[in-house]
């Protein structure tokens, strides 16, 4: 069985770090969180995407600014719900 390639988008935070300690040691894992990408580009992400090649995305990202979120709710939509929706978009397209 071939070892699967696995992009993981957020891996600063608690459970991206989490998931990096746990995915490595059975996948080709490569990592990225922000600056690298730019969770609010729709490009950004889709670059990441094509550049890794992966066989499985796994999002760990997330703005976590509870007390921000009603601010800058606009912000936090684009980052809980769009990007996912990009990284699910880009899934279905590579199969």
């Amino acid at each position: 069985m071939p070892i699967p390639r696995i992009l993981l988008f957020g891996k600063v935070g608690h459970v991206g770090w989490e998931l990096r300690r746990t995915l490595a040691p059975m996948s080709r894992l490569v990592c990225v969180d922000y600056p690298e990408v730019d969770f609010t580009a729709p490009d950004s992400i889709r670059r990441h995407i094509t550049a890794a090649a992966p066989d499985i995305i796994v999002n760990a990202a997330a703005y976590t600014a509870v007390d921000k979120a009603e601010s800058e709710l606009a912000l936090a939509t684009t980052i809980n719900a769009d990007a996912p929706g990009i990284m699910a978009e880009e899934a279905a397209r590579r199969g």
